[in-house]
């Protein structure tokens, strides 16, 4: 096994959360090899295909303010927002099915904005270009078919044969981590019963650089602001969380059909949906991972938890974990200490465990609260929702949970 070079760490899966967790890591001076499965010219273009609307990329993420600070240590926020990106100072939330309604605003908690919707291959971008002029070895192109450990010594083999080895091996290769099974760290999930809607849509009136989200007894619906680099405001990228069958029922209609069901479901807060993208979907599954540590071997982002995407926390609970990675890594090399290390390895899922639990039981807790149709239900969580908006210091302190603001 010693015919590759010898990495301090080898991370398996080049998306937004594995390759900033590299990029960290060679700044920390840790001889990283980033492995992935693209090609870098594909990651570095990062086309968006030709049915989306302005060529806004489908896939996009509410990256919290926490994660900001992140991406801003790590050198590549310049260049993220150099490009189009729509910082949001408003969040509106209500119940379809009654009067309960909360509005959280970035100026009652003294911050610009609450969080910011960008593109995800805005994102792997804009990682890519600072990876290329750090000391991270990428070997991109290829396909990992196998875990081996032997001693001390442990890595992957490549489809081409080739082995590498490492001292600690971070999976970051997604919610179907082939690495985590290998592994052997099993995961306890259930089915929502769901699928998930994702396009982007313009509207005949402005967002209003609000993230807009509608829930009803079938699942959410979430409308979130993009802006073109003209400064238009009557974009916005939807994630319309349905039951199954009715998820079927709206992909298999035609776009003015479907546009007409849309502008129904969020009740005509922006007007008219004018033009509808191509539409995607892809089912919900809650996944977590009952440990997230194995000799030599880390999880993090999908490949240790998956939630709904009602509140969208995904990207952003895989930053809490490449914060806590990065935190954990650096005291160690500070000491002179392996970063296999287990006690190193511990206390960086104690201190991600409990959090990333935490917002997947809420998530889940909401989910059920709106999901019941029964008139005693509606009735309490609309009474909740109007109390929980009169009350400014814990409405805000919810909101500053969510989005890593101090307050």
């Amino acid at each position: 096994m010693n015919d590759q070079p010898h990495f301090d760490i080898l991370v398996v899966g080049g998306g937004m959360i594995g390759s900033a967790l590299a990029l960290g890591l060679s700044r920390q001076g840790w001889s990283v090899g980033l492995v992935e499965g693209s090609d870098r010219k594909t990651l570095l273009k990062g086309s968006a295909p030709v049915e989306d609307v302005d060529g806004f990329d489908p896939r996009v993420s509410a990256i919290s303010v926490a994660s900001q600070r992140l991406l801003e240590q790590l050198g590549v926020w310049p260049d993220i927002a150099a490009g189009r990106h729509c910082p949001y100072q408003t969040m509106t939330v209500w119940d379809g099915d009654g009067t309960g309604r909360i509005q959280f605003e970035a100026a009652e908690l003294r911050a610009a904005a609450l969080g910011t919707i960008i593109e995800n291959r805005r994102i792997v971008r804009a990682l890519f270009t600072a990876l290329a002029d750090s000391s991270v070895r990428l070997i991109d192109g290829a396909r990992v078919t196998g875990w081996w450990q032997d001693g001390n010594e442990r890595g992957i083999r490549l489809e081409d044969g080739c082995t590498l080895a490492a001292s600690l091996v971070v999976a970051a290769d997604g919610a179907h981590s082939r690495m985590r099974q290998w592994v052997g760290l099993p995961t306890r999930e259930w089915d929502y019963g769901q699928q998930a809607i994702v396009c982007t849509v313009r509207t005949t009136q402005s967002h209003r650089f609000t993230a807009w989200q509608r829930f009803s007894p079938t699942g959410p619906l979430a409308f979130l602001p993009l802006l073109t680099e003209s400064g238009d405001e009557h974009f916005c990228s939807i994630v319309w969380s349905q039951d199954t069958e009715e998820a079927r029922r709206l992909m298999a209609l035609e776009d003015e059909a479907f546009r007409a069901e849309l502008e129904s479901a969020i009740e005509r807060e922006l007007g008219s949906v004018e033009v509808v993208s191509r539409r995607y979907t892809f089912p919900l599954r809650q996944r977590h991972a009952k440990d997230y540590i194995a000799s030599g071997f880390a999880l993090v982002g999908d490949a240790a938890h998956t939630i709904h995407p009602l509140a969208g926390q995904g990207a952003n609970l895989g930053y809490g974990d490449v914060h806590a990675l990065l935190d954990e890594l650096l005291r160690a090399r500070q000491a002179g200490i392996d970063p296999d290390n287990a006690l190193v390895l511990a206390r960086y899922q104690r201190r991600r465990k409990g959090d990333n639990l935490a917002m997947m039981a809420a998530m889940e807790g909401f989910k059920q609260l709106f999901g019941r149709d029964e008139l005693a239900v509606r009735w309490l969580r609309n009474t909740g929702m109007r109390w929980l908006n009169q009350l400014g210091p814990v409405k805000n302190r919810i909101a500053a949970e969510a989005m890593g603001l101090d307050v």
